[in-house]
């Protein structure tokens, strides 16, 4: 076969060879093949129609007593494939049409020149839509390689590399000219007038970020590029003081111009009747990032010139850094991009540096919801900081027992709901961290703190405290009375890994400590015997979607923070960060047999161990996990990217959507529960000891 398509090379070399000539004019069949061989160079899926390839050979057509298509196109007909009624889509193997572009390109037929060719020749008053579709794919698609997304189109890279700047600015002018209601293609010029490699003049980066905004004046993506012009402008160019805040008011503007956009965006199943809204299946994070880059540069710029105004400027910003900030911790513990994607390394380390300059406080010393989550995710190989390439330490035991006594001074002062809610998750965080901390709180006084709130203001309440009532009041199928033997039980021993070497605490609490504990309440027997787990599934579910979550999380993949394990009481619960240490941990003995494998294969291994469902094989995680029963629900709200199913808790059963890996091997499945911030998530997963995997 590699001898055959090295065979079908050497001959189309000779063929263009003996066909085209610079000093000839092209003939039509020429002009065909080239883009055949264009389309199918960039884009492998790309065709023409045979009534297009008609229209560009022109007359005589063959309905018309002219010879057939296969005899206008020799000797090119065998590298030419057709499909069969009723669309007959002409095409050439990939292969064989990069070896056709490059090999005119040599002969002096340039890829610009057949681009705009290829525009102006089918680009009439009807254009097809999978012609704009071509058209689209090979001008402004960029690939995803490893070290991130290709910053143009493969085409206009090998129109720089090859031709010249202006050759790929022309082609992408022809392309607006003729698509003139499309913003990508004054989007797609705009940014290379303004990113390096290429003729940098932002005047004209600005003009076309206009145009491309006067085309989509409601969508917040076309709008960031005029933001991305005046960053760049302004960490270039800005150095007095008067020019700093000029621009960087400029650009703060562009930014919170996107804000407003993405903020009125929805995604496609909320557009009205009359499909008046800007639709967006994500919502654009790059106003709110773009507002932390440029506080970043203007405090940096102004700390080298003028100290003195640098305050003033802080003083001014630093509310909404703080709210950025906030923003940023909540929406990266609780999703990412999707299953295969993350956010690139730079994005945390600028929200994390740009906090820290505007409040002097370290963006891991931030005590949040979110924030708490976090803390056991830092020193892990896969914590954003890390990522960031932070240097970062785990949190030691003494650190969680102090922010844990800090909330819960902070609870008994205030004895809201935000505060209890704190104060239980610390509780929660401590326990994954040392089981037998002196410091942990019984779970019957947690569940009777949130008790106090379960029955007032229902509909008001946040995703994180059903959350937490979800944690507290999950049934693991023992009586009450057997969990607080068992809880009693293990506060007395110890195991290795719940020890950290910077703790001098007693292994159990004094009898002391133990009295002094104040009673928060009494707390309903009935939800202590018989907790409505649907109720509060149902009611997160809700939570979720009244919330801001519901909003800026649409499209994302939202993160199972806790799954249910072996243990009972607070136990029960283990951290996601548990199970990352152990994949960690297994990669890290993998790649030691492997010479020269370094940090970017560490991270692919451990990543596509999560996309397949590798990690419910090992053995260490099933050991913590506790599998569960489940049931299928045929429920009518089932949304279509989850498969719902019933768990079996405490006798009941309770709706839950479901994760499914390697559905289609055969086998009974495993399945483990899992929890995010809008609710229960099952892992389903095929048994390896029942089917002999």
């Amino acid at each position: 076969m590699e001898s055959t398509v090295e065979e079908g090379v050497q001959m189309l070399s000779k063929m263009l060879s003996s066909e085209y000539s610079p000093k000839k004019t092209k003939s039509k069949k020429m002009q065909l093949f080239s883009f055949l061989a264009m389309l199918n160079a960039y884009d492998p899926e790309a065709y023409l129609l045979m009534s297009e390839c008609q229209q560009i050979l022109g007359p005589p057509d063959p309905i018309h007593g002219g010879p057939p298509f296969e005899k206008r196109m020799e000797p090119f007909i065998d590298f030419i494939n057709i499909s069969g009624p009723p669309d007959h889509k002409c095409s050439i193997e990939q292969v064989f049409a990069k070896t056709a572009v490059n090999e005119l390109a040599a002969l002096g037929l340039s890829r610009s020149a057949t681009m705009k060719e290829f525009m102006v020749s089918l680009c009439g008053d009807q254009i097809q839509q999978h012609i704009i579709q071509s058209i689209k794919t090979l001008l402004t698609t960029r690939e995803l390689e490893e070290k991130g997304r290709e910053k143009f189109s493969r085409l206009i890279l090998d129109i720089q590399e090859n031709e010249n700047f202006y050759n790929a600015v022309s082609v992408l002018k022809t392309a607006s000219d003729k698509l003139t209601g499309n913003p990508i293609f004054p989007q797609t010029i705009s940014r290379l007038y303004y990113i390096r490699g290429g003729i940098i003049d932002y005047k004209k980066a600005e003009e076309w970020a206009k145009e491309a905004i006067r085309r989509a004046p409601k969508n917040s993506y076309v709008a960031d590029t005029l933001g991305q012009v005046h960053k760049n402008q302004f960490l270039r160019e800005s150095s007095q003081p008067e020019e700093i805040l000029r621009k960087a008011k400029v650009a703060f503007q562009a930014f919170k111009d996107v804000e407003v956009k993405a903020d009125e965006e929805v995604s496609p199943d909320m557009v009205d009747s009359a499909g008046t809204e800007s639709i967006s299946v994500t919502f654009n994070n790059r106003g709110y990032f773009g507002f932390m880059q440029v506080a970043k540069i203007a405090f940096e710029k102004l700390s080298r010139i003028k100290p003195k105004l640098n305050h003033s400027f802080i003083q001014e910003k630093k509310m909404e850094v703080e709210a950025k900030f906030a923003f940023f911790q909540w929406y990266l513990a609780y999703s990412q991009p999707d299953m295969k994607s993350l956010e690139p390394s730079y994005f945390w380390k600028d929200v994390a540096l740009c906090y820290e300059m505007y409040t002097s406080n370290k963006a891991t010393e931030s005590i949040s919801f979110a924030g708490l989550l976090d803390s056991l995710n830092r020193g892990l190989f896969t914590s954003k900081g890390r990522r960031a390439l932070f240097e970062e330490q785990q949190e030691t035991v003494s650190d969680l027992e102090a922010n844990q006594g800090f909330l819960k001074a902070n609870y008994e002062e205030n004895f809201d709901v935000k505060a209890a809610e704190m104060y239980i998750l610390s509780n929660i965080i401590l326990s994954n961290k040392i089981h037998n901390s002196p410091m942990l709180t019984p779970v019957k006084e947690l569940q009777a703190i949130i008790d106090r709130f379960l029955d007032t203001e229902k509909r008001c309440r946040s995703p994180e405290f059903y959350l937490l009532v979800l944690l507290l009041f999950w049934s693991d199928g023992q009586p009450q009375a057997v969990q607080e033997e068992e809880d009693e039980g293990n506060e007395q021993q110890s195991t290795e890994d719940d020890l950290s070497e910077d703790t001098t605490q007693e292994d159990e609490a004094s009898d002391d400590d133990q009295e002094t504990r104040e009673e928060p309440g009494q707390l309903s027997l009935d939800r202590l015997l018989d907790p409505d787990l649907q109720e509060y599934v149902t009611l997160i579910e809700q939570a979720f979607e009244r919330t801001r979550y519901f909003k800026y999380l649409r499209g994302r993949y939202l993160l199972p923070l806790f799954f249910l394990g072996k243990g009972s009481g607070l136990r029960k619960w283990i951290h996601k960060s548990k199970l990352d240490a152990i994949v960690e941990e297994k990669v890290d003995a993998e790649l030691a047999d492997e010479q020269g494998e370094g940090t970017k294969e560490k991270w692919m291994r451990i990543h596509e161990m999560w996309i397949t469902g590798d990690v419910w094989r090992i053995q260490e995680i099933q050991d913590i996990l506790s599998p569960i029963n489940v049931e299928p629900c045929q429920s009518p709200l089932s949304p279509q990217d989850h498969k719902m199913v019933y768990v079996l808790a405490g006798g009941k059963k309770i709706e839950a959507k479901t994760r499914v890996d390697d559905d289609s091997a055969p086998g009974p499945m495993l399945s483990y529960l899992g929890f995010t911030i809008q609710g229960p998530l099952v892992f389903r997963v095929r048994d390896p000891q029942m089917s002999g995997q």
